[in-house]
């Protein structure tokens, strides 16, 4: 038996069937989806690097278009979040700022990956 009651719950805070949150859900599923699905074709075909005439052409442009799809997911995610209803408890300071701690942590680990990966690294994978 499953208690399906903690879901109901949540499910009274998010409002599922706005069109704001489909399409960051949708948005958020692309995005990786689209990222391996193009990086496999790239590795099994070679085309983009045919296409652009070198590996690290076809790499710069695939990434370029990867972080341009970053910045359409991460608008739909903002603004299904402005449409959402609030949580009366988190609507303080201190969860404010947590929230500002976490993103911190979390820019700095995307960070110092990036820098130890380079754009290559990061976009096209070093094996």
């Amino acid at each position: 038996q499953v208690d399906v009651t903690a879901m109901a719950r949540l499910f009274g805070y998010v409002d599922v069937t706005s069109s704001g949150f489909i399409a960051a859900v949708l948005s958020i599923a692309f995005n990786p989806l689209f990222w391996n699905v193009v990086a496999r074709w790239e590795h099994k075909t070679r085309a983009l690097s045919r296409v652009f005439g070198s590996p690290r052409a076809a790499c710069y442009c695939l990434g370029a278009v990867i972080l341009m799809l970053n910045c359409v997911r991460s608008h739909c995610f903002t603004e299904a979040m402005k449409s959402q209803p609030k949580l009366e408890g988190l609507d303080c300071h201190w969860a404010y700022y947590l929230g500002l701690a976490i993103l911190a942590v979390g820019t700095l680990f995307v960070v110092s990956s990036f820098l130890a990966l380079g754009f290559t690294g990061t976009f096209l994978g070093k094996h």
